[in-house]
């Protein structure tokens, strides 16, 4: 069963159109996230699965 949890970002985890990775701080842009639900960071040995959530507000 894949384990998931909620990571609130801070600003300090954002970059110019990404985030640093909260397992293992490599840069993935959030088009990859979107693209590929995960880390970039494989060639570290990171397999960490990523996804965006967009909340909308009034």
């Amino acid at each position: 069963m894949l384990d998931e949890r909620r990571v609130r970002l801070t600003e300090r985890d954002a970059m110019e159109m990404g985030i640093r990775c909260p397992n293992c701080a490599t840069y993935t842009s959030f088009g990859d996230i979107l693209a590929t639900g995960q880390c970039r960071g494989g060639w570290k040995g990171c397999h960490t699965e990523l996804s965006l959530d967009l909340v909308i507000g009034d």
